[in-house]
């Protein structure tokens, strides 16, 4: 019996030294994946930092390691200490700050957590030296693609010489940059798509411009994409004997100049008018004989200035009579609506170009019949565009009358008629 209880003793004896030698850390629990957020500040936002110390409280304990490269102050402080305690940075200034002036202490994502947890976005907090400024820096965000609008705008201004002066995330068509120090700074934002932290040429929408804010001050943002691709030519239609129309890979600026000849003896086929919209350029020819013809264009530009020194293409004339005579595709203001000017654009499009030749237009007062002359402000294309040249009289009916003939002979079968009312309320 004695002989089994020491064997008993001896056994325990192995199993608890075991479990001591193979001790390990608790397992289990969700992964701590929370993002560290400041939570307070000493002295608050817009307080006054003359007595030369700064502490950021943050929502957990941060890696000590992570702070020299994540946390930056503008103007520059060259003779400073930053440190760390627990969840708390302070940094103890130990030089003179500049009198009445903002200071912004940009924190940004490459700061961690001791769990490895960077901030979902960089924050700038902003003190003084003495008195506040509170310059204000605002406009809109327009979008090259409108499916970027709900996207977050990454937002950076920074000093005349490219030094970083603040950072913030845009939500909305709107922004605004509070406050700052009258002085000249550099705006810059893009759109993050790939969530790399880091702007990419050509995939992602960007914007950029110098900017002097002495005053609250607007500033327009246009977020669009870089673009290195020469345009070219997509199609060469002939519509018919007398219209081709060139179709690019992209929307153009403009060209310098084009020439048409005929491929078997190189005579050139005039080109009498050309009309660009977008992507599609309409050229309106002599009568095209049933031949191959090559194009030649020369200069052309798209909307992000890459140009193209020649595009040649050849295409076939068409054997097909035009008959189709132009009409009216709409007009604005619309018939029998009002306007709210005595000197109104009055708009009409066509279905075909027209030559400004080929186009009659009058506008007359409806009871009086007394005649207004017009100034052309488009024309020799679909579009055309007329302008009263004196102020029409408030309360009274007018009415544009328009005939126009194709580059084919094919008229109007009847005139167009505008009517409007010139209505602005007085008080």
């Amino acid at each position: 019996m004695k002989k089994i209880f020491k064997l008993s003793i001896i056994l325990c004896l192995v199993i608890f030294l075991a479990s001591c030698g193979s001790k390990k850390s608790p397992t289990g629990g969700p992964e701590d994946l929370s993002k560290p957020v400041v939570i307070s500040s000493l002295p608050p936002q817009f307080g006054n930092i003359s007595e030369g110390r700064i502490e950021i409280n943050f929502s957990k304990p941060l890696d000590k390691t992570s702070i020299p490269h994540s946390v930056y102050i503008y103007p520059p402080v060259m003779n400073k200490k930053i440190t760390v305690d627990k969840n708390s940075v302070i940094i103890q200034i130990n030089e003179n700050l500049l009198p009445n002036t903002n200071y912004y202490v940009i924190i940004s994502t490459r700061l961690k957590d001791i769990r490895g947890n960077s901030p979902d976005e960089n924050q700038t907090l902003v003190f003084a030296s003495g008195k506040l400024n509170q310059l204000r820096l605002s406009g809109t965000i327009d979008y090259e693609h409108p499916g970027d609008n709900s996207l977050p705008v990454q937002m950076s201004l920074l000093s005349e010489d490219s030094l970083l002066v603040l950072s913030q995330v845009a939500r909305g068509p709107s922004y605004a940059i509070e406050p700052l120090n009258p002085a000249h700074y550099i705006l810059r934002a893009y759109i993050d798509k790939n969530l790399n932290g880091r702007y990419d040429f050509t995939q992602e929408p960007y914007f950029e411009q110098p900017v002097r804010v002495e005053h609250p001050t607007n500033l327009n943002l246009f977020l669009a994409y870089a673009d290195t691709t020469k345009p070219n030519i997509k199609l060469v239609t002939s519509q018919h004997k007398r219209e081709i129309e060139i179709t690019f890979t992209e929307a153009i600026k403009s060209y310098r100049s084009i020439k048409i000849n005929r491929l078997d003896n190189k005579e050139e086929l005039p080109v009498l008018l050309s009309y660009l919209e977008e992507d599609k350029l309409t050229l309106l020819t002599a009568s095209q004989d049933a031949f191959a013809y090559t194009l030649e264009l020369y200069g052309v530009e798209d909307k992000k200035g890459n140009v193209t020194p020649v595009i040649k293409s050849e295409f076939r004339s068409s054997t097909i009579m035009d008959t189709q005579p132009p009409q009216v595709v709409y007009s604005s203001p619309r018939n029998g609506t009002s306007v709210k000017s005595l000197e109104p654009i009055l708009e009409v499009c066509f279905s075909e170009v027209i030559p400004r030749a080929s186009v009659k237009a009058s506008l007359r007062a409806s009871e009086t019949k007394t005649e207004i002359p017009l100034e052309v402000l488009q024309s020799d294309s679909r579009i055309y565009r007329f302008k009263p040249q004196k102020p029409l009289q408030n309360y009274r009916s007018y009415v544009l009358t328009i005939s126009a003939t194709d580059i084919s002979g094919n008229s109007m079968p009847e005139s167009f008629n505008l009517n409007f009312l010139p209505l602005i309320y007085q008080d």
